[in-house]
């Protein structure tokens, strides 16, 4: 991972490193957001796809961890960053879309 002015930047050869948190993080917003379009109360589908699948982020990244960990344990470690980075994200939005009803959006 290259760090540049802005922040950060990545490629994907960074994000193979860290395959099981990966895949399954976008496994679970896929899934997620297609629950929140079967499921979902509103009639706007977008709110209830991005809903379902910021919903899903969170749970799906402990989830690659735990798969990541157990397939090639060392591999968190050596990229810490990226993982910590990425659960940061699945973190905020998770945290947004549980925080959307209560601020009756």
């Amino acid at each position: 991972m290259r760090e540049s002015q802005v922040g950060f930047e990545y490629s994907w050869a960074d994000l193979r490193a860290i395959r099981g948190v990966v895949v399954s993080l976008y496994a679970g917003q896929i899934i997620g957001g297609v629950l929140g379009l079967l499921f979902g109360d509103k009639s706007f589908w977008f709110f209830n796809l991005w809903f379902g699948g910021a919903l899903a982020s969170f749970p799906s990244f402990l989830l690659g961890l735990l798969i990541q960990y157990l397939r090639q344990p060392g591999s968190i470690s050596r990229n810490r960053v990226m993982v910590r980075r990425l659960g940061l994200i699945s973190l905020l939005l998770t945290t947004m879309a549980i925080g959307m009803p209560v601020l009756g959006i």
